[in-house]
């Protein structure tokens, strides 16, 4: 079953260098959020030089673990602060092919 199969999470937000640092603790709360719910593998929080872009990569189990992880209070409204504040955000589920 498809759904089983562990899958990467990545969102890319362009953001405003005088923005970044207050979202990246914001990325960071959802993320310590993220860590405690079922399905959760790990984590990794990324910001270029010029502080305009964060990459959010989340580990799970499975999409399905994945999309609960999704509906969860904070995390929803992390994501929603993320997104409005960003002036792009690209995300993308990305499944395992290979060790």
């Amino acid at each position: 079953m498809e759904d089983l199969a562990p899958i990467i999470s990545i969102h890319i937000f362009t953001v405003e260098p005088a923005d970044f640092a207050r979202l990246a603790e914001r990325a960071t709360e959802a993320l310590r959020k993220a860590a405690t719910l079922p399905g959760f593998v790990s984590v990794n929080i990324f910001g270029n030089a010029p502080h305009t872009k964060l990459l959010l990569a989340s580990e799970w189990r499975s999409e399905h673990a994945w999309s609960r992880a999704e509906w969860d209070d904070l995390i929803e409204k992390v994501l929603t602060d993320l997104v409005e504040n960003s002036r792009d955000h690209e995300f993308e589920i990305y499944s395992h092919i290979a060790p």
